[in-house]
């Protein structure tokens, strides 16, 4: 009894060492450490609410029932614990909703998985929503679909005249034919990596889209592709995944909320993202997983993380995350469409903001920041629109407007500052590793391995009209191995490893839906510190523009036996000031 009594407080030493971390001095805002308990008065046993363990039954309405008993009692001050029975669950369909479970208006509530395993039936449905809540965890849970959203097979043949090549979806995933393959709003592909389940070809597009489809006998699909391009980086035998994205059909969805932590959850598949937020103050994910089952080339469907207008970042740490089909980390700001300039200092923006809050108004078709102000009155202007007053004058006249080359606010107090990303690895997957438009954080002791483009990426998504400038950002301790390798990779002239730059827009006409982006004048990037890392780079190590006292020291650099680009260097510089890069 004794010894087991040891090992218990060692692990409880274990588990709480890493929030005896003292916070980075360049944090502008100090956050909150990690929520990862906290006591509780009343347990909610899920089975008193009706959810049966494997009798195959929905057991969506009886996890309702006991939210809105932990919704009652905490309003009494109770703190409450819902309990699941080890077993699985099944979750079927809510119509109304992205997600099948709503959890809105809740405090101090933990939500205990108890190593639950959860099966969604719905494939263009996400698992849970949190809004407007404080003080939640939720842990110890797997999480899985069935049907899946995707599908995967070989392929058997290659018809370029008719511009289709044939696919014999392996056993056991859907077929083609299913409705989520044209209900979604975004179905495409990939071409897999033969030996690495998730990493996709080595070379190849990354990106097969298509909702034709043909079933030319049980199990064996002929597939429009209308670029020939694309079906040239095909070979009969390459294996092949077929998504059916659904954007905002995250596994998690988190909203408006402060201190929310996910804990020790597992998931395997999503129709979109797996952790998605927006608006909020302290949340964290630890020790969670987006894992790919044996026989499945493919996890989730889009970003692992996506975030948008923190207050705080996200904390993640000791994660591992593999076989996504999109971006593992994604951070932006908040924006704000401008709809009106009525004088120097009053202007109308599409959707609301708090006095004392802090926006900086950019013109994409330059580059160039106009200016930051502080307002100092906000006043409704009809919905959506609020009129506020600024600190100081706007002393150009603004091009007003929602589309893409019109100014735009960034709301700089929800930039999802003070951002930690720790001991996690990123691995086997699309596109990048972590896409910083977000401020004052810290990258430390990753491993990011096998992803099709950029481990991390700093810049302004100026075509997307996303955004903005990142600074003060420490990337420390990390190991980058054979990240970059897709076609885009390839073709990209400042593909790097860690690529950083200011964008502009290059044209002052769409072509479609898209402007182009070249590299802007303006040197925004300040204060970015890439120090004691190792790198096992392809193309380039780093891409380094429009920095300002950017440090890169102590790291180490060693060229990938496997690099598939023509030329390669260790940097690229170009438009820095104060730049400090020693090659040990």
């Amino acid at each position: 009894m004794k010894k087991i009594s040891f090992i218990i407080f060692l692990l409880s030493i274990a588990i709480n060492a890493q929030y005896q971390f003292k916070l980075p001095e360049h944090f502008r805002t100090k956050r909150e450490l990690p929520l990862i308990d906290f006591p509780t008065s009343v347990d909610a046993i899920l089975t008193d609410f009706g959810a049966i363990p494997n009798d195959g039954k929905d057991d969506t309405e009886a996890i309702f029932k006991s939210l809105e008993y932990a919704r009652k009692l905490s309003l009494f001050g109770s703190n409450v614990r819902i309990v699941f029975a080890k077993g699985k669950y099944d979750l079927f369909t809510n119509k109304n909703n992205n997600h099948l479970i709503e959890v809105k208006n809740l405090k101090n509530v933990i939500i205990d998985g108890n190593g639950a395993e959860i099966t969604i039936h719905d494939p263009l449905k996400g698992f849970m929503s949190i809004f407007k809540c404080n003080n939640i965890i939720v842990k110890n849970l797997y999480i899985d679909y069935d049907p899946l959203p995707f599908t995967q097979g070989k392929i058997t043949a290659i018809n370029l005249e008719d511009k289709t090549f044939e696919l014999k979806i392996d056993e056991g995933f859907p077929y083609l034919n299913h409705t989520m393959f044209q209900e979604s709003n975004q179905v495409w592909g990939m071409l897999m990596d033969p030996k690495i389940p998730g990493k996709l070809k080595d070379g190849a597009p990354n990106l097969f889209a298509s909702k034709q489809f043909e079933e030319i006998e049980k199990g064996l699909f002929k597939v429009k592709i209308n670029a020939i391009n694309l079906l040239k980086a095909m070979e009969v035998g390459d294996s092949y995944v077929h998504i059916a994205r659904f954007n905002g059909k995250s596994i998690f969805s988190t909203s408006f909320s402060k201190n929310i932590t996910y804990l020790d959850v597992t998931s395997y598949s999503s129709p979109a993202g797996t952790y998605q937020a927006h608006n909020m103050e302290e949340w964290n994910v630890i020790n969670c997983k987006i894992k790919l089952k044996p026989g499945r080339l493919h996890s989730a469907n889009a970003d692992s993380f996506h975030v948008n207008g923190g207050k705080f970042g996200p904390w993640i740490e000791n994660g591992y995350f593999e076989g996504y089909s999109d971006d593992a980390v994604n951070l932006k700001y908040a924006k704000r469409s401008i709809i009106k300039q009525l004088s120097p200092t009053e202007i109308v923006i599409k959707h609301t903001l708090e006095v004392n809050e802090v926006i900086k108004i950019f013109n994409p078709r330059d580059g160039e920041l106009i200016g930051t102000y502080k307002i100092l009155e906000a006043k409704p202007d009809g919905l959506p629109n609020v009129k506020i007053t600024l600190d100081k004058p706007i002393t150009v006249q603004l091009q007003v407007g929602e589309e893409t080359n019109d100014d735009v606010a960034y709301v700089d107090s929800q930039s999802n500052e003070s951002f930690v990303i720790r001991n996690n690895t990123f691995r086997n997957a699309r596109r990048y590793g972590i896409l910083i438009q977000a401020t004052n954080g810290l990258i430390e002791r990753n491993i990011f391995e096998n992803l099709s483009q950029s481990a991390i990426t700093i810049y302004n998504g100026v075509d997307w009209g996303e955004g903005f400038t990142a600074n003060n950002i420490v990337i420390n301790q990390n190991i980058f191995n054979n990240c970059g390798y897709d076609s885009a990779y390839l073709s990209d002239y400042d593909a790097a490893t860690i690529k950083m730059s200011v964008k502009k827009l290059k044209n002052k006409v769409p072509n479609g839906k898209w402007y182009g982006v070249t590299t802007a004048n303006w040197q925004a990037l300040e204060n970015i510190t890439i120090t004691n890392n190792t790198f096992s780079y392809n193309k380039k190590a780093l891409s380094i523009e429009s920095t300002v006292n950017a440090v890169i020291k102590s790291n180490m650099f060693i060229k990938n036996s496997k690099d598939l680009s023509k030329q390669s260097e260790l940097i690229f510089e170009n438009n820095n000031t104060n730049l400090i890069f020693e090659n040990k």
